[in-house]
């Protein structure tokens, strides 16, 4: 698993790369958010369409992680799963209630414009 991150005008997107498996690369995943918030970057993207696979321990470092954004005022929204992936939070009934999904990264970050919600 490789992650990229890049910043956008109203959101940081992190785009997770490979299989994310959450007992080997979840403590990275959650540094690296853990390093954003600290630098006062809480509105994130989790970019998962170069998501090979994903497994329920990456979605508890997934959650975890929103958590955390949440506690400091942030948030998590999450961009271009694949049908396989997305089945897996629609089974576990995270989306809507936990996260946001967005067709593509684009969307999401336009999401946290402050002018488009009140538009």
């Amino acid at each position: 698993m490789k992650i990229q991150t890049t910043e956008h005008y109203h959101a940081t997107v992190v785009s997770i790369h490979g299989r994310f498996l959450g007992s080997i690369e979840g403590p990275t995943f959650k540094q690296t958010i853990t390093d954003l918030k600290d630098a006062g970057k809480t509105s994130l993207v989790v970019d998962l369409s170069p998501t090979d696979f994903m497994d329920s321990t990456a979605i508890g470092a997934l959650i975890g992680s929103l958590t955390t954004l949440r506690k400091a005022g942030g948030d998590i929204r999450l961009a271009g799963m694949e049908k396989r992936i997305k089945n897996l939070f629609l089974l576990t009934r995270l989306l809507g209630p936990v996260f946001v999904d967005y067709e593509t990264v684009a969307e999401a970050v336009a999401s946290y414009d402050p002018e488009a919600v009140s538009a």
